[in-house]
């Protein structure tokens, strides 16, 4: 019963979100300073995740294709598992640990100072000034952050594959992306935007919910981690399966 309770609050809090973000004044450069701090805070940690998964994915499956003799065909292993599941996965899962605990805790920091009922009182909306760019900067760096992730991990794979196991360089490169669709590709842009936006809902409501002084803000920024990859992680089995249809 608290689970829905909870879920039919984080749902009203997105509403009140979507509602306040389609209404003027817009505040882009707030937007666009978030996208930035979201960048500078998430991209290396992503990358130092994602390029070593490049390697383990050739190594392991360089032992599957020798045992076929289709050795040819390791980099498109390599690209599909990364384009599919794993780049966005990671991608998000550090992005819920870095960024979205930071903005809960900024918000929630903000509201014990009242911060958030100084700006009302200001007339700003504390909604569309503090919850609206940190959603839109989450929603959209994710996919951008998870196609440098997907570009390194591919390029430390082939560099696994080709300078230490002695892979054939031309038939890797090759077959690189010969089981590539494009489905592949925009499904990865699509999951990662949904997950994006999942890490910035959840974070922003823990943030702006938040009670009982630091505690309640450490509190609050672990419950965003928690529960935002929970969350993204179960709708990704449907995400999946939709694209999968669609894809034939």
């Amino acid at each position: 019963m608290r689970f829905i309770t909870e879920l039919g609050r984080i749902a009203s809090f997105g509403a009140q979100t979507l509602y306040w973000a389609a209404r003027p004044p817009w505040f882009f450069r707030e937007t666009f300073r978030q996208m930035a701090l979201t960048a500078e805070r998430c991209l290396i940690p992503v990358i130092a995740v994602v390029a070593p998964f490049g390697m383990v994915i050739t190594l392991q499956g360089l032992a599957i294709v020798n045992l076929f003799g289709v050795e040819r065909m390791l980099g498109s292993i390599l690209v599909v598992s990364l384009l599919r599941e794993l780049s966005p996965g990671l991608t998000g899962i550090m992005m819920a640990a870095q960024a979205g605990s930071t903005a809960a805790a900024e918000l929630g920091t903000m509201r014990l100072r009242e911060e958030t009922d100084a700006l009302a009182v200001m007339a700003v909306n504390p909604f569309q000034y503090l919850v609206v760019p940190r959603l839109i900067a989450l929603t959209l760096a994710c996919p951008l952050i998870n196609a440098i992730a997907c570009s390194s991990g591919i390029a430390t794979g082939y560099a696994a594959a080709v300078l230490l196991k002695g892979v054939n360089r031309g038939a890797f490169a090759a077959n690189l992306y010969g089981f590539v669709r494009a489905a592949d590709l925009w499904g990865g842009i699509v999951k990662t935007l949904v997950f994006g936006f999942i890490i910035g809902l959840v974070s922003c409501y823990y943030g702006s919910t938040v009670r009982g002084g630091a505690e309640g803000v450490g509190k609050a920024a672990n419950d965003a981690v928690v529960r935002s990859i929970i969350a993204f992680l179960g709708i990704n089995y449907f995400l999946t399966s939709a694209l999968l249809s669609m894809a034939g």
